[in-house]
């Protein structure tokens, strides 16, 4: 077999040329044998693996695919390759940083000059960003020379018939035929029979007229073989001016055409990748700005595609939206005038319908180490669906921006290892620290080691069972106060369901367990008092109604008692139970008895005293006046009744009241001693923790009390 056979023909010549263009186009490029095996890969190809350029060609791109896509890419290469016929291939592959990126790639038969089939020419580009063909081949390089490895000169000449009459060596060498069998020849008899149409009528105006002219042919050489040549030619003259043969210098140009036949097939299976990938190539000579476009960049911009294939920049800039226009001019102007590579994305209205698109456009500018003017090449795709696409997700995060941000409910994320990772500012209100003091630390930094220990044992119990979970934690704000928060919580996962991080929903119940709190010791209060108020009752009720005591009188005394501890308690209720004044008991207790009409005198500071005290020293207030009333100095209309208190000393402080009255009958100390001064004497007593004397004056019953400031009163 033959080395075309087996695939191992040598490169082309252009070959290097495709190789700048293959190496400076943002994808991954490579030629394959009959035998698999590489003959070439490009830069892309090579920097994606992270290896050398000899190892990329022998490296068995099958060990880079991702598990759950290489039995299906491998059986897709397979058949694809056993067709014959362009093919594509989707799936993960493992880039040189460890990285699974999405590549796309579609490969194509590569035929030589006889159209056998010698391999396959493919590219890869990387649609991970929503698998979109989003990659572009940066510039496509300079057109292949005219002239390829141009050999020496050939030399020519034949009379006005077209017989030769003198060849140099080395046109004998192209030629194929020797000196002495070209001069028994014509031009035209070495002439391939397909090109004398062309040639003969060149060749007798130029017999004519005089006039030169160059052309390529292909001469049949003695061997049967095919030489392309390059002919510039001429007529030659006499010294008087009367022509008398041509002259022609032939260049053997057949490697030339060869190559740019092969560059033809390579740029058309590039052009045919570049297509497929959605990618509209374009370029511009920066003298005229005008260049060729691929077909299906008149597509993209809405326009009727042309014969020759040719637009200018102002015609593309003509349909760049008008609010990006001056940024895209900018931006090419700068690479025309820099060189400076760029990569802009922006709107253009098609030419055809007045639809706004988006694209992405990479333009560089071509620089050649020889005298060769500068050029322009670029790429285009159309990135609408992923703008789109990135604008709802933009209105979707900013929308869970504001929920986040405006909730009223604490909003925190945090890893595996409990590290916090975002809190919305209703956190940051509560716990009172600035947000790059809660980033980054743990929830233990914000937690007794007995509710971390309640943290952890719900997230472990997520760990092991999924779902979420409720508690009650008391977590410690900024200074020190404890705040109890609710919390709701669970895990993240990725897509494979591996827990990734927590995320948590908290509400400060600080305020409700408070009052909770209150509520409890409201009713065990309210229990106590209703436990005291019947004792106290009770005992008004046995020490009323002692045997002999008359009914009536009994019961009105038990009635005005009951009173008394009424007015009392009403107060206390009005207060909630709290801490109550001195003033206001005292006053409302001798308001049933003349307090009213002006009959007592009140004077002494606005002392708050505890609900039990109250009820005692309003029951005493009660007893004092009722007997007043009744055989004291209120019995009389200008009797009075003074009642003075005040806090004295500070060390510890004290209460002095003083119970003095006036103006009544003479008063005589009692045969005995009745219920309600017992309860005056030793129960007041008893309850300020202090004396209480009543002293049975003749002008008047005096009362006094000397005991600690009781609680409450500071």
């Amino acid at each position: 077999m033959t080395e075309a056979e087996l695939g191992l023909e040598p490169l082309p010549v252009g070959e290097d040329e495709f190789r700048l263009i293959a190496d400076s186009a943002p994808v991954a490029v490579w030629v394959t044998r009959l035998d698999r095996t590489r003959s070439f890969v490009n830069r892309a190809y090579v920097e994606f693996l992270g290896v050398s350029y000899d190892e990329a060609l022998r490296f068995d791109w099958r060990t880079i695919i991702h598990p759950e896509d290489a039995a299906q890419i491998v059986q897709q290469s397979i058949a694809g390759e056993a067709s014959l016929e362009t093919f594509d291939l989707e799936g993960r592959y493992r880039n040189v940083k460890g990285e699974w990126r999405w590549l796309h790639s579609t490969s194509s038969p590569r035929r030589d000059a006889q159209g056998r089939h010698i391999g396959f020419i493919g590219v890869a580009h990387d649609i991970t960003e929503a698998k979109e063909a989003e990659l572009s081949l940066r510039e496509r390089e300079a057109q292949l020379s005219a002239f390829i490895n141009q050999s020496t000169a050939g030399f020519s000449q034949v009379d006005m018939a077209g017989r030769f009459t003198l060849v140099n060596d080395r046109f004998c060498e192209i030629a194929g035929w020797s000196r002495d069998e070209l001069m028994e020849m014509g031009m035209l008899d070495i002439t391939h029979p397909d090109d004398r149409g062309a040639n003969a009528p060149l060749f007798e105006r130029a017999v004519r007229e005089g006039t030169p002219y160059a052309h390529e042919k292909r001469y049949i050489r003695k061997d049967g073989g095919i030489v392309w040549v390059n002919n510039s030619v001429s007529v030659i003259r006499r010294a008087d001016g009367q022509p008398f043969g041509v002259l022609a210098v032939t260049l053997d140009v057949t490697r030339r055409r060869a190559a740019e036949a092969q560059l033809r097939k390579s740029e058309e299976s590039l052009r045919l990748a570049i297509e497929s990938a959605g990618m509209a190539a374009w370029e511009l000579d920066l003298e005229t700005m005008q260049g060729e476009w691929s077909p299906n960049r008149f597509d993209l911009l809405g326009m009727e595609r042309r014969t020759g294939s040719r637009g200018s920049f102002d015609e593309w800039l003509e349909r760049v939206h008008f609010e990006d226009r001056e940024m895209v001019r900018a931006a090419a102007q700068n690479c025309f005038d820099t060189g400076t590579p760029y990569t802009i994305e922006y709107r253009v209205s098609r030419a055809d319908d007045g639809q706004e698109r988006w694209l992405q456009s990479h333009g560089s500018r071509i620089d050649y180490e020889d005298r060769r003017p500068s050029r322009f090449v670029g790429i285009s795709f159309d990135i609408t669906y992923r703008k789109r696409a990135e604008a709802e997700l933009r209105e979707s995060e900013a929308r869970f921006r504001t929920i986040f941000e405006q909730a009223n409910d604490f909003l925190i994320t945090t890893t595996l290892d409990q590290k916090i990772t975002s809190v919305n500012p209703a956190v940051l209100a509560a716990l009172g620290y600035a947000e790059d003091e809660v980033i980054g630390a743990s929830i233990g930094d914000f937690m007794d080691p007995d509710q971390l220990a309640l943290s952890m044992e719900a997230f472990n119990q997520k760990m092991r069972e999924g779902g979420s979970t409720r508690l009650t934690v008391t977590v410690r704000a900024r200074d020190g106060r404890p705040l109890i928060w609710e919390i709701n919580s669970q895990l993240t996962t990725d897509a494979e369901g591996k827990p990734t991080a927590l995320h948590a929903i908290g509400r400060d119940m600080t305020e409700a367990k408070r009052a909770e709190t209150h509520l409890r010791l409201l009713v065990d209060e309210l229990n106590h008092r209703v436990k005291n108020t019947l004792a106290i009752v009770q005992g008004i009720a046995q020490q009323t109604f002692k045997a002999g005591t008359d009914p009536t009188a009994a019961r009105a005394a038990f009635e005005g008692r009951l009173a008394a501890l009424s007015e009392a308690h009403n107060l206390l209720t009005r207060e909630h139970w709290g801490a109550v004044s001195m003033a206001q008991i005292i006053g409302d207790a001798v308001a049933p008895h003349g307090g009213d009409a002006g009959c007592f005198e009140l004077e002494g500071p606005d002392l708050p005293i505890l609900p039990k005290t109250a009820i005692t020293l309003a029951l005493a207030i009660h007893e004092l006046a009722t007997n007043a009333v009744k055989h004291g100095a209120l019995s009389r209309p200008e009797g009075r009744v003074a009642i003075r208190w005040a806090r004295t000393g500070d060390h510890p402080a004290r209460l002095s009241l003083l119970w003095e009255e006036r103006g009544g009958p003479k008063v005589a100390v009692p045969a005995r001693r009745g219920f309600g001064t017992r309860m005056i004497e030793r129960g007041l007593a008893a309850e300020f923790g202090g004396a209480v004397k009543i002293d049975f004056r003749p002008e008047g019953l005096v009362c006094t009390v000397d005991a600690p400031l009781p609680e409450g009163a500071e």
